[in-house]
């Protein structure tokens, strides 16, 4: 097998893909939460679980005077909100080439839905931050997850990752819902959330840090985040991102407040790639962050 996971992995570097690891199909823990959502839930005959990442950190918007600029998160400008799955095509395509079945996976699409930071706990990349984020000493929490499910027998074993949190609370302090909990994320507080709800609370009279779609607040307060705020790590992937002269224009306040609802359904939509964010709330959320930076 260790041919085709060599082959595999070449799959992987010509599709940009950061990390690929192999797994075993076993439960992932903690098993009770995840009931339902196991890979042979979805797959009886699995025997591995390939997963892999993407690093977005080189994904980020503006550069210019950022009171002038509505921003999206890193996820959101990479292209891979849903989790790396058209990188994984041709890797899934190897695999049923050569008589194995595989299944590709995603945290967001219901019928697919194995957990994947548990899964990428398991490969060693990295450990489950208090922002509820994967977090790894090399990629820090920009990495988008993605993986397979497959009855081919290439599961390894991999260290596991030593959380280094510690005491730090950077992340948790700095959420502007106050969305960290003890017991995890509150997804009701979180911005990223709310900015998609139509019943946003009325105590929020203006967004933070320009977000208009998706938020990086905790990610951006994050230590292991730093040298990704002012150097992000050189990738083949992050190269791609050329449109960001064109997307700083578009970007601009000016432009944003001013956009008719067929400018946004050609020019932002697409970009919330798997995301239908109605024109009204858009609308909403560009007042509310143009408010913060102009009170």
């Amino acid at each position: 097998m260790e041919e085709i996971k060599n082959k595999l992995r070449q799959i992987a570097d010509e599709n940009m893909i950061s990390e690929i690891r192999f797994i075993d199909a076993g439960p992932l823990e903690p098993k009770e939460l995840f009931h339902g959502r196991q890979p042979k839930d979805l797959m009886p005959h699995a025997k591995s679980l390939i997963i892999c990442s993407v690093y977005i950190g080189g994904f980020h918007l503006p550069e210019g005077n950022t009171d002038d600029y509505g921003r999206m998160s890193r996820l959101t400008l990479s292209g891979f909100y849903w989790n790396v799955v058209e990188p994984l095509k041709p890797i899934r395509d190897y695999l049923i080439s050569q008589g194995y079945q595989a299944l590709i996976y995603d945290g967001i699409l219901e019928d697919h839905c194995i957990p994947l930071k548990p899964a990428a706990v398991k490969a060693g990349l990295g450990w489950q931050g208090k922002s509820t984020l994967l977090v790894n000493q090399k990629y820090g929490t920009f990495q988008a997850l993605g993986g397979i499910i497959t009855d081919a027998e290439l599961a390894e074993s991999y260290p596991s990752a030593e959380n280094l949190c510690g005491n730090c609370r950077a992340c948790i302090d700095s959420c502007p819902g106050k969305a960290l909990e003890q017991q995890g994320l509150n997804r009701s507080r979180c911005l990223s959330n709310l900015l998609e709800e139509d019943d946003m609370p009325e105590t929020i009279h203006e967004i933070p840090d320009n977000y208009f779609f998706e938020c990086d607040i905790c990610q951006e307060a994050c230590p292991w985040n730093r040298k990704h705020l002012s150097e992000p790590l050189k990738t083949k992937i992050s190269d791609t991102f050329t449109s960001q002269k064109e997307l700083l224009e578009l970007f601009r306040f000016d432009s944003l407040l001013s956009m008719d609802e067929k400018t946004y359904e050609a020019k932002i939509l697409p970009l919330l790639t798997g995301m239908k964010l109605p024109y009204k709330l858009f609308q909403r959320n560009v007042r509310l962050a143009y408010r913060h930076r102009h009170k």
